[in-house]
C-alpha cells in the first residue's frame, strides 16, 4: 500500500434543498450531502489512526440535483480530470449508491478504469476498499458484494423513475400544475388540496398584469382574423412579449430595458390555440427516460391527463370557440392556396444563401405564388421580401422592402456579363488554367495529409512502447501519466491538423466542381437569360436589396484565378 494518498471525497444528491453551508466547500449544500462528506472524513481519520498508510484530503466534489443513472455530472467530470492530472489517486464515497446507480458504468469505473489509473476506491458504508490487501477469498467476496449492490442500485434507479412518473401522474389527476413557469397570463400558487387529506396542490391563478392582455388578444383575433394584425396591435401598444415579461415582470415596454422586442405571429398563434385560458389543464404530453433526461418522448393523446375546470379561466368557452372558427378558416384558406398551385411545383430558390436586406441585414424571405390567367393558364411567380420591413415588432427596418425574382434577374444579368466579360471571351484557356491550379493544390494537400498520418502512426507506436515500460516498472506511474497527458495533447493537435487538411481537401473538390459548373453556366450567359443556383453561389457572396428595388452585389471569386482574368490576353 502507498505511504500517502491524495483523496477526493465525492458526494451526490438528487435534489438541492440549500441548507447551511459546508465548511471548506464553496457554496451552500444540503445537510444530507454534509453527512456524506463527514462520514467519508471520519473514515479517513480512522484509517490514518490505524497507520496503514496515510490519506490526505485534496478536494471535495459535490453534485447537487444530479441523477445517479448516468455519469454526466459536472463535479464527477472535474474529479476525473483531476485524477488524470495526477492530483487525485484515491476516491472516497459514503456508499456505492452515491457514486452511481448505473450497474454497468459503476462496475466499469471500479473494476477497470480506477485500477488502470492507479486509483484507490473506498465506499465507506459498503466496506469496500480496493487498497486493502485481502485474501483471494475475501477479494472474491467483496467483488460479488459490489456486483450485487451495483445491480440493486441500478434497479432502484429504474424503480424510482417509475414511481416518480406515477407520482406526477397522480398530481396531474388531482389538478395540480406540475409544469415549469406558468403560461403567459397566469401565475401559480399553492392551495389546499381536494385529495389525500390536506395536501397542497399547485394551481394556476390569473395574472392581474397580463390576463387582460390575453383576453384582448382573443377579442382582436376574432375581429381581425389575422395573427399579424394582433401582433401589430400589441406592438403599437408596446406590450412586452411573454419571453421579456418572464424576465423583468413588466407587462409594457420600459425604455430602461433597452431595445423593444415585440410580438410576432407565432407567439400570438400559440396563445389563441391554448385551451389553458378556458380553465382546462392538459398535461403529460411528453415523458423522459431515466438514462437520458434530455430524451423527451411524445405520448399518444389517449395518455394525456386532461382536467376540466382545473383553474379560473381568463376567457370564456364561447370566445375560445369563436377563435377556433377563425383559426379553421385560416387553415382552410391555406389549404385552398395549396390546391391552386397544383400543376405548378415550386422551383429551386437560387438566391437562398446570398440575398439579404440592405437596411437591417436580415436574410430575405421568398414568397412563391401561382397566378391564374383568363385563358386558364397558370404561372408560378417568385418574389423576395424582408420580414422586418415595415413591421411593428422592430424599428430597425421601417420601410417595406421587396423585389420580384424577374426584377432581380433583369438587374443581375447585365451586371454579371460586365463583371466577367474578360472570362467570357477566353473561356477555354481560362478553364484549362483553373483545372491545372486545382490539380496542383490537391496534390500538395494530399502530401500534407500523408505526412500528418505518418506522425500519428509514429506517436501511437511510441505510446505502446511507453506503456510496456510502465507495466514493467521501468518508468513510474507519475512519469507515465505525465507522458500520457502530453501525448494526448500531441495526438489531438495532429488529429486537428488532419481534420483541417481533409476539410480543405473536400472543400477543394467542392470548389473544383462549383468552378467548372459556373464556367458552363457563364457560357450560357452569352446568348441566354438563365441563372443557376450553382453559378450564383460560386460567383456571388452576398446581394443586398434596398427599398426602391436597388441592389448591391458583393462578388466571391471561386479562386484567385478570376482576379487574374485581365492578365489573360
Amino acid at each position: 500500500m502507498k505511504a500517502c494518498y491524495k483523496a477526493g471525497i465525492y458526494a451526490r444528491l438528487s435534489s438541492d434543498q440549500d441548507k447551511k453551508p459546508l465548511k471548506g466547500y464553496r457554496g451552500s449544500k444540503n445537510e444530507s450531502v454534509e453527512v456524506q462528506v463527514r462520514s467519508a472524513e471520519k473514515h479517513i481519520e480512522k484509517l490514518n489512526r490505524e497507520g496503514a498508510g496515510r490519506i490526505e484530503i485534496a478536494d471535495r466534489y459535490i453534485d447537487l440535483g444530479k441523477t445517479g443513472s448516468n455519469f454526466n455530472r459536472d463535479e464527477f467530470q472535474r474529479l476525473m480530470r483531476d485524477i488524470r492530472l495526477g492530483d487525485i489517486d484515491c476516491v472516497v464515497v459514503r456508499d456505492l449508491s452515491r457514486f452511481g446507480r448505473n450497474y454497468l458504468e459503476a462496475g466499469n469505473y471500479i473494476e477497470k478504469i480506477f485500477p488502470f489509473l492507479g486509483v484507490r476506491f473506498i465506499a465507506v458504508a459498503d466496506g469496500l476498499d480496493t487498497g486493502n490487501r485481502a485474501s483471494n477469498t475475501e477479494q472474491a467476496s467483496t467483488a460479488v458484494t459490489v456486483e450485487i449492490k451495483n445491480l440493486v442500485n441500478d434497479m432502484y434507479a429504474k424503480d424510482f423513475s417509475a414511481k416518480a412518473k406515477q407520482h406526477l401522474k397522480l398530481r396531474r389527476q388531482e389538478g395540480s400544475y406540475v409544469g415549469g413557469p406558468p403560461p403567459y397570463g397566469y401565475t401559480s400558487a399553492m392551495t389546499g388540496g381536494v385529495c389525500h387529506g390536506d395536501k397542497k396542490i399547485r394551481k394556476l391563478v390569473p395574472d392581474e398584469n397580463t390576463a387582460g392582455i390575453v383576453k384582448h388578444i382573443f377579442v382582436t383575433f376574432v375581429e381581425t382574423g389575422s395573427y399579424a394584425a394582433v401582433a401589430d396591435d400589441l406592438n403599437r401598444k408596446k406590450c412586452n412579449p411573454p419571453s421579456v415579461y418572464k424576465k423583468n415582470g413588466k407587462a409594457f415596454f420600459d425604455p430602461k430595458q433597452g431595445e423593444y422586442k415585440g410580438w410576432d405571429k407565432g407567439s400570438v398563434e400559440r396563445i389563441v390555440k391554448s385551451e389553458t385560458y378556458t380553465g382546462k389543464l392538459v398535461q403529460g404530453r411528453t415523458t423522459i427516460t431515466a438514462r437520458d433526461e434530455k430524451n423527451r418522448i411524445h405520448k399518444e393523446k389517449e395518455e394525456w391527463v386532461i382536467r376540466e375546470n382545473a383553474h379560473a379561466p381568463v376567457i370564456d368557452a364561447a370566445l375560445f370557440a369563436e377563435a377556433a372558427k377563425v383559426r379553421e378558416r385560416l387553415h382552410e384558406k391555406t389549404r385552398s392556396h395549396a390546391h391552386k398551385a397544383e400543376g405548378c411545383p415550386i422551383g429551386e430558390n437560387i438566391f437562398d444563401s446570398v440575398l439579404y436586406c440592405g437596411v437591417c441585414g436580415r436574410k430575405m424571405t421568398r414568397h412563391s405564388y401561382v397566378k391564374s390567367y383568363a385563358d386558364k393558364r397558370k404561372e408560378r411567380l417568385d418574389g423576395y421580401f424582408c420580414l422586418n420591413g415595415g413591421q411593428t415588432k422592430t424599428e430597425n427596418c421601417p420601410t417595406p422592402n421587396r423585389i420580384s425574382k424577374a426584377e432581380l434577374v433583369d438587374i443581375l444579368l447585365p451586371l454579371l456579363k460586365l463583371q466577367f466579360s474578360v472570362y467570357l471571351g477566353k473561356s477555354q484557356k481560362y478553364t484549362e488554367i483553373a483545372k491545372e491550379q486545382l490539380r496542383a493544390a490537391g496534390t500538395e494537400t494530399d502530401a500534407e495529409i500523408r505526412k500528418v498520418e505518418r506522425g500519428i502512426a509514429a506517436a501511437k507506436e511510441e505510446e505502446q512502447i511507453k506503456y510496456v515500460a510502465y507495466r514493467e516498472s521501468i518508468i513510474s506511474q507519475s512519469k507515465y501519466m505525465a507522458y500520457k497527458m502530453r501525448q494526448e495533447g500531441r495526438l489531438k493537435d495532429l488529429s486537428r491538423q488532419k481534420e483541417k487538411l481533409e476539410a480543405g481537401r473536400k472543400n477543394l473538390d467542392l470548389v473544383s466542381k462549383k468552378y467548372l459548373a459556373s464556367a458552363r453556366a457563364l457560357l450560357r450567359l452569352k446568348s441566354g437569360r438563365e441563372l443557376k443556383k450553382e453559378m450564383i453561389e460560386s460567383l456571388i457572396r452576398k446581394i443586398y436589396v434596398y427599398p426602391g428595388k436597388r441592389i448591391e452585389v458583393r462578388f466571391a471569386y471561386t479562386n484567385e484565378l478570376l482576379k487574374r482574368a485581365p492578365e489573360m490576353k
